[in-house]
């Protein structure tokens, strides 16, 4: 197959090849930098496999899409963080944002204490170093799945996808998440985070709905840069 780059130079392969392979096969600083891919401009985890002639970009954290990723993946480390510490907390949303990211939590509030503990536990997940793996499942088996842990906002998630919908998780250690994706291939390639506040929001963005706990934090590649 024919792999052609965003410079407009090319690479040929006999057999089928994850992006993160293509991305080291190109060079190891570009794999150790890449946060995502895209095949045909459509963004894709590193962990893709490619099958067939394409134009592949891989993404880093210079990309705003490789920028999401990073930071949708340090959401998720939040969310892992939040159920150690409090695992009566259930889970609701938690993309990237232009400024970094954030989740959403049926839980009490917090305060700047329990943010600075959650931080802590975070970094703690990262140092863990943990593989991001995806999976998917049928409608039935998700919906147990999400029963099964206690995430009513999942399962409700879960019941709005349309009937063709693939409905996809990333598993991080003992950590499950209902997720789209795409994600960095382990939480250690995560190296400088900050939760910066703690707010109300409604689930969904309506008033109808139940006040949930938001927090906000926002990531980067270096401390500095966070700085």
């Amino acid at each position: 197959m024919k792999i052609t780059l965003k410079d407009g130079s090319f690479k040929e392969y006999a057999q089928s090849m994850s992006v993160y392979e293509i991305a080291l096969d190109i060079s190891e600083g570009l794999a150790r930098a890449a946060c995502a891919g895209q095949i045909n401009g459509k963004t894709v985890d590193l962990r893709t496999v490619v099958e067939e002639d394409c134009e592949l970009n891989i993404l880093t954290f210079n990309d705003e899409a490789g920028k999401a990723a990073y930071r949708h993946t340090t959401s998720h480390v939040l969310a892992e963080a939040v159920k150690r510490l409090y695992p009566e907390a259930k889970l609701a949303i938690g993309p990237s944002i232009a400024t970094g990211f954030y989740y959403d939590f049926d839980c009490p509030a917090f305060d700047r204490e329990a943010l600075d503990n959650i931080e802590k536990e975070m970094k703690k997940i990262i140092k863990e170093g943990a593989s991001l793996e995806r999976f998917t499942l049928s409608r039935p088996e998700a919906i147990k799945l999400m029963e099964e842990k206690g995430e009513p906002y999942k399962v409700e998630l879960i019941n709005d996808l349309p009937e063709d919908a693939e409905i996809s998780f990333y598993r991080q250690g003992d950590f499950v998440d209902l997720c789209a994706g795409p994600h960095l291939m382990s939480t250690k390639g995560i190296k400088a985070i900050k939760l910066i506040s703690s707010s109300g929001a409604y689930w969904r963005g309506s008033e109808k709905n139940k006040m949930l706990t938001r927090v906000y934090g926002t990531a980067f590649t270096k401390n500095a840069d966070l700085d």
